[in-house]
């Protein structure tokens, strides 16, 4: 403990003996220091109550004189009376009331036994009317002009003893401005105040400024947020005057007062906070509005906030505070907001521009990277605008989201810094009328562009127009592009000078195959990549051997892979000695077979992988529907991989609905009596649309249900950041998926059933969402009909939150109840 806390824990002790003191004192001589001790340091007050008797005595009682009245007096009598009572003098009653302190001070002798001062010292009786103090004339000698409210007496002044009367005299006219409360929330807030800083009424006086309804709130926040430890001057009136008008609505004006004093405590200026506070956004209660940051900006070009505002319109409301925040923890972001030509974009190239240039904490928790990644952004912004600004209007979007993908998905900012320079011309050119408005290949570009190098990538930016379009025409279904990019980030990472030499020469097989193998989940797919690079077809030098060798070693790699050979026929005649060719024709057909490697090695790439995906079950071959389902599985990182396993190694025994007799499946059905499993789990039900093209029927082959993603492109397809859930719409007894299937029998839309806990029919989004309206009519019909074969309720938007449970699966996207069958 230190000397200042043993000090005050002294003097409190002190303090309690002289209490003590004056409970049982038969003199008023002894303890008179004690009372003047206790005094000054405590303050008394008018009880509401009348107030208790005057002690009588306050002097003690004189020695009887010897007289034959009193026998004591006279030697040898044997005679004693009893002694009186002596009354012992309890000055704590006196001390609890001015009126009694009064009235002691008007009977006491003064000339015998003066007042003493703060210091001990004895006041001059000079300094009161008559030699006779009373209370409100000593409480004067502090500073106090008449007596003081009992009020403030009771809840201030006590703290505000040993203070100046300046700073007792601030707290005195701020609590009368604030109304004089007596009692309440506002009282009991400000002498809280009060008492844990004397010096915080400049902060407290600021409450003037606001409605009488919010000044308690005020206070309240100064406490909450401990901002009364700042210096007032960091929030002025006319900041808190316009945080006031910043809404009608009291609750939000305590969030965003909430706000302001929160960023304080943090040291970012209330003027940065309040222009965040008064930028409009998309969601308009402050409630869902985060605006507390750590740190500020000196300056926020809001007028080009404005004209950015002007360009996004309403969707983009959301960039107005984001862009706020940037320019605080991104300096140099006011320049992309100033020099950005809005005026000339559309609202989504707007989008696409914003987004290039934020940089997230969260993508970047290092300082450090966060620091360089932006760093390297804003050196990038004048000739990536500059370039944009050059395009035809219509090439704008596509280059805007080619650089988003390419930037914002790298994590080095110093191959980025040298990187980029080297891919812009190539972006530039796949900007051209040559290709579609809308660009597909942006996966493939910086998936490959992240591992090359010096030349490497030097050739890769060189890469062909025709390359590329056979790459944007391999990526145009989202899903699908995504296995793509997976597989050439794994292959360029293991192999590069491999995938640069196939993207030359062998695009579209290149394609296919990193599809594929795209497919394994990704620490699976690190690992086929290392020992793929290991094998004959890819650890031979293939470029140092001789021509004939080389297509003898592949023929007999071919056969060992089980893959077709790429030699022509009279080479492989040739070297079986059933033909003869000549010097020319050898080294024509080798040329041949060479050009084919890469094709072959592809091939055996998928061969490989398929060993992989495929191995544990063996269906690929017995329809689509089953290829697509190991690829799943191979997929499927999570924990509904298990549940996907387990039905795929079921199916290939013959047990091909055998999840459905689960246990626990069987006790949803126990739960759930009024479902009749014959209806629900069956495809007894149909409808069609009215002209009959489309029917629609609950799907029962499994293999089937598994495809509801893939068939129409949706985050649950192969490839699809939900695709895990595609696993619980097949396993989970209380789900089914809906099938629209044309005369051909292919899906053209889908939709997703569930019956939750309390028995409702849910019905989900249908998808495609292109789906003609005449095939939406023909759900509304399927899903009524469905729900009154089961007796069911359909879900409604007014009804109680619907509970849809996992049963044998582990985790499922709840995608949303389709509001049009309300």
């Amino acid at each position: 403990m230190d000397e200042v806390s043993s000090a005050v824990l002294h003097g409190k002790d002190l303090l309690l003996e002289d209490w003590r003191a004056l409970g049982n004192a038969r003199d008023i001589g002894p303890v008179w220091p004690a009372f003047w001790r206790v005094f000054w340091a405590t303050l008394s007050e008018v009880q509401e109550s009348a107030p208790a008797a005057m002690p009588q005595q306050v002097m003690p009682r004189a020695k009887p004189i010897a007289t034959a009245a009193h026998p004591r007096a006279f030697r040898g009598t044997k005679f004693q009376p009893p002694k009186p009572a002596q009354i012992d003098l309890d000055l704590h009653v006196w001390m609890s009331d001015d009126r009694l302190l009064d009235g002691f001070f008007s009977r006491h002798d003064f000339v015998r036994r003066p007042a003493l001062g703060q210091d001990g010292q004895a006041l001059p009786s000079s300094l009161f009317e008559n030699g006779q103090p009373t209370v409100s004339q000593l409480t004067g000698l502090q500073g106090w002009s008449g007596s003081t409210p009992v009020v403030f007496r009771r809840h201030f002044l006590w703290v505000l003893r040993k203070e100046s009367a300046e700073k007792s005299l601030a707290w005195l006219r701020l609590w009368r401005a604030l109304g004089a409360p007596s009692h309440g929330e506002l009282l009991s807030i400000l002498a809280r105040l009060c008492a844990l800083d004397s010096a915080a009424h400049g902060w407290a006086e600021l409450s003037l400024n606001l409605p009488k309804p919010r000044q308690a709130a005020f206070l309240q926040s100064l406490l909450q947020h401990k901002a009364y430890r700042l210096p007032a001057s960091q929030l002025s009136a006319e900041q808190l005057s316009a945080v006031n008008a910043l809404s009608k609505d009291d609750a939000h004006f305590r969030i965003y007062l909430d706000t302001m004093l929160d960023n304080l405590s943090r040291g970012v200026s209330a003027a940065y906070t309040l222009i965040g506070c008064q930028l409009p956004a998309r969601d308009r209660n402050p409630d869902s509005i985060y605006l507390r940051v750590a740190v500020h900006a000196d300056e926020v070009p809001v007028a080009d906030i404005e004209r950015m505002l002007a360009t996004l319109g309403e969707d983009g409301m959301h960039w107005a505070r984001s862009a706020w925040k940037s320019c605080a923890t991104q300096p140099g972001f006011a320049r992309v907001l100033t020099e950005t030509h809005w005026e000339v974009l559309s609202s989504q190239e707007a989008n696409r521009w914003l987004s290039l240039f934020r940089v997230t904490e969260w993508d970047f928790d290092n300082p450090e990277l966060f620091a360089a990644q932006w760093r390297v952004r804003l050196a990038m912004f004048p000739a990536l605008h500059q370039q944009m600004l050059a395009l035809p209007p219509d090439r704008r979007d596509r280059f805007a989201a080619m650089q988003v993908d390419y930037v914002c998905g790298w994590d080095d900012p110093a191959t980025l810094e040298s990187s980029w320079p080297i891919v812009l011309p190539l972006q530039v050119r796949l900007c051209g009328p040559r290709f579609p408005a809308k660009a597909t290949g942006n996966g493939a570009l910086s998936s490959m562009a992240v591992h090359l190098r010096g030349a490497r990538l030097h050739q890769f930016a060189e890469t062909g127009d025709d390359i590329w379009l056979t790459i944007e025409r391999a990526c145009r279904r989202d899903n699908v592009a995504t296995l793509i990019r997976h597989g050439l980030y794994g292959l360029t990472e293991a192999m590069p000078d491999f995938a640069l030499h196939a993207l030359r020469f062998a695009p579209k097989p290149l394609m296919r195959s990193v599809a594929l193998i795209g497919c394994l989940e990704y620490h699976s797919r690190r690992r086929f990549f290392a020992q793929a690079a290991r094998t004959p077809w890819f650890a031979t030098e293939w470029a140092a051997m001789p021509a004939l060798a080389t297509c003898k070693s592949i023929l007999a790699l071919c056969a060992e892979y089980g893959l077709d050979s790429p030699l022509p026929r009279r080479l492989r005649a040739h070297l079986m000695g059933t033909a003869h060719l000549n010097e020319a024709q050898l080294a024509r057909h080798c040329r041949v077979t060479i050009a084919r490697l890469p094709s072959v090695q592809l091939a055996a790439l998928e061969a490989m992988a398929w060993r992989q995906i495929d191995g544990p079950f063996n269906l690929r071959d017995h329809s689509t529907a089953a290829s697509h389902a190991v690829r799943l599985h191979a997929s499927i990182d999570g924990g509904n991989k298990k549940a996907l396993r387990r039905f795929l190694q079921g199916y290939a025994d013959g047990g091909i609905h055998a999840y459905l007799d689960h246990p626990l499946n069987r006790e949803w059905y126990v739960r759930h009596q009024r479902v009749d499993a014959a209806i629900w789990s069956t495809n007894k039900l149909h409808e069609s649309t009215e002209n009959g093209a489309i029917k629609l029927a609950i799907e029962t082959d499994p293999l089937e249900i598994l495809m509801l993603g893939s068939y129409v492109g949706s985050c649950l397809g192969l490839g699809g950041v939900c695709q895990y859930s595609s696993v619980a719409c097949l396993v989970d007894a209380n789900k089914q998926v809906v099938y629209a299937r044309d005369a051909s029998g292919r899906v053209v839309a889908r939709q997703l059933i569930a019956i939750d806990e309390r028995e409702r029919l849910v019905c989900f989004e249908v998808y495609p969402q292109s789906v003609s309206a005449q095939v939406l009519q023909a759900f509304r019909r399927f899903d009524t009909a469905l729900a009154r074969s089961l007796g069911l309720d359909i879900y409604r938007d007014d009804d109680e939150a619907y509970e849809v449970k996992t049963i044998l699966a582990v985790e499922w996207w709840d995608d949303g109840q389709w509001h049009a069958v309300n």
